[in-house]
């Protein structure tokens, strides 16, 4: 079999090519794997470094994914063998160029969807650049953050987010084979992708292995991003009793990869409630040996220990219009959002959390329970409060730029979203993880590639030189200002006419601020099991 072949630290692998948006021809190696199989005794374990082969391994397509819901058909796909990543380059080191900076997606959803892989990361729109692009797996839900309190059973949790580090590790020794920086490698990703740079950023694992971090619409201060230790909970789902979490690890890790998955879809889960925690997430845990993160990440950026890079966050101009696609998700039939403000994480005496409901119900509903206040809502408990509060914090101590942006570009593919989503003709502003048509082609639905018209491709080239030249210098764009003042969050404002503007939807956040100034963000409190 020909085809380009590169040798990295464990083996040959053999790849393929590709074609970007302007017809011009990448390499790309698929489904590499940078970690042993977390089957057997080392499911829930943190990652281990991959084998070495012998021999030149086809990497040609992607590997598994790792095992989760597909998002439409609601049904199992992948595997637990899934820590798998594919690097996709202009240029191999027999062509004699300079090093490229190198850009790591991390995906979203929930740490309990989607994959790294090419129908969820066609690299065509940002192979246009001169850029090495790599893209992975990581273990979601159950297999990645399941946590256990007895350290003694080696499950302390933050498996999923260990992949990543793992991953990045990976890149640090081998993407100079690919004609990629070591040096000069950036972060991104969106959604759960976003909060997963941001705990990459506090987590001290990760000193080193990146040098700039893009946050999408996702912060370590999202409610929603967060678990519980619920081992106990998951056993007893199985009609077993068990006495002790190390009965429940031995039963649970005899079960099937599809047993396990679907077991776990019986602990209460409520995509579209951002307020409340996952039953499977990233936690703070004990201090063991394979620690991601012992300690609350609010402390951490207040205190500016966190890996110190230049920084992009930002988020959608219309987060909460994700409710409206309810339907792709599970969301419970009593799931009232205007009754279910105040997260989690912000913590109220019983007296003030009632004065604060009603304050915050008078915010998003005083003309009536209306769409337009729920999607306000959704869109500030679940993204731009944690957005603008980490930002705040980090800020306090900051050696590196932060820059700020909202993505309010409805171009035409955004509004062929909303018409196979059957949203009315008037719908206004960007939804939740719309930014990413713009970085990657939306393959998400079965069967459905959006259209690329002039005017998308215009925008789409736009959003491509704005994250690259990040990449590249630290500086994504002439105009945009980094934040300085904390309270006037001055932030890029990124349309078909992209300006700077002042005080980032002040309205509604100045009450959130009020708030969690007041009480703060607490989030050490994470072993209270699923109900």
């Amino acid at each position: 079999m020909s085809g380009p072949t590169v040798a990295v630290k464990q083996g040959t692998i053999l790849g393929t090519t590709g074609v970007n948006l302007n017809g011009e021809e990448f390499y790309k190696f698929l489904g590499i794997p940078y970690a042993k199989p977390p089957i057997g005794p080392l499911r829930f374990k943190a990652p281990e470094p991959s084998e070495p082969w012998v021999g030149t391994r086809n990497c040609t397509q992607d590997g598994s994914p790792c095992l989760n819901m597909h998002p439409v058909t609601n049904k199992p796909i992948g595997s637990d063998d899934g820590l798998f990543l594919n690097v996709h380059t202009r240029s191999l080191p027999k062509h004699p160029v300079s090093l490229k900076p190198v850009m790591v997606f991390i995906h979203g959803s929930a740490f309990t969807l989607g994959s790294g892989t090419q129908q969820m990361c066609d690299p065509k729109f940002l192979l246009t650049k001169d850029i090495v692009l790599v893209s992975m797996n990581y273990r979601l839900g159950v297999f990645g953050f399941l946590s256990l309190e007895d350290n003694m059973l080696d499950v302390p949790g933050n498996a999923g987010l260990k992949d990543q580090t793992m991953a990045l590790r990976w890149v640090q020794e081998n993407i100079a084979c690919f004609n990629g920086d070591p040096g000069n490698v950036t972060i991104f990703g969106i959604s759960a992708g976003g909060a997963s740079v941001q705990f990459q950023i506090v987590s001290p694992t990760a000193k080193g292995l990146f040098h700039k971090a893009i946050a999408q619409s996702g912060s370590v201060l999202n409610p929603w991003a967060w678990g519980q230790r619920n081992g106990l909970q998951l056993a007893e789902k199985l009609g077993k009793k068990v006495t002790s979490e190390k009965e429940a690890l031995i039963l649970l890790r005899g079960l099937s990869d599809v047993q396990l998955y679907e077991t776990s879809l019986l602990l209460t889960d409520d995509f579209m409630n951002m307020a409340v925690r996952r039953p499977f997430g990233p936690i703070i845990e004990k201090p063991n040996p394979t620690a991601f993160l012992c300690e609350d990440p609010a402390l951490i950026l207040a205190t500016g220990r966190y890996n110190q890079v230049p920084q992009i966050l930002g988020a959608c101009s219309n987060e909460g219009l994700i409710y409206e696609f309810s339907t792709f998700f599970r969301v419970s039939a009593d799931f009232q959002p205007e009754k279910q403000i105040i997260p989690w994480n912000v913590k109220l005496a019983a007296e003030s959390k009632t004065l604060w409901q009603k304050r915050l119900s008078q915010l998003y509903y005083k003309d009536g329970v209306k769409k337009s206040g729920v999607f306000e809502q959704i869109g500030d408990v679940g993204f731009y409060v944690g957005v603008t509060e980490s930002t705040k914090l980090a800020l306090k101590n900051a050696k590196q730029p932060i820059y700020l942006y909202k993505f309010s570009y409805q171009a035409d593919m955004v509004k062929q979203l909303y018409k196979l989503m059957r949203l009315p003709e008037s719908t206004a502003g960007v939804a939740h993880g719309m930014d990413g048509n713009f970085l990657f082609p939306c393959r998400w639905i079965p069967g459905v590639e959006l259209e690329v018209n002039a005017e998308d491709a215009k925008a789409i080239q736009s959003v491509v030189e704005i994250w690259t030249n990040f990449a590249y210098t630290g500086n994504p764009h002439t105009q945009w200002e980094p934040v300085t003042d904390l309270e006037n969050l001055k932030y890029l404002d990124i349309d078909k006419e992209t300006q700077m503007r002042n005080q980032l939807l002040k309205e509604r956040l100045d009450v959130w601020a009020n708030l969690t100034q007041n009480t703060g963000f607490s989030l050490t409190a994470l072993d209270t099991p699923a109900k």
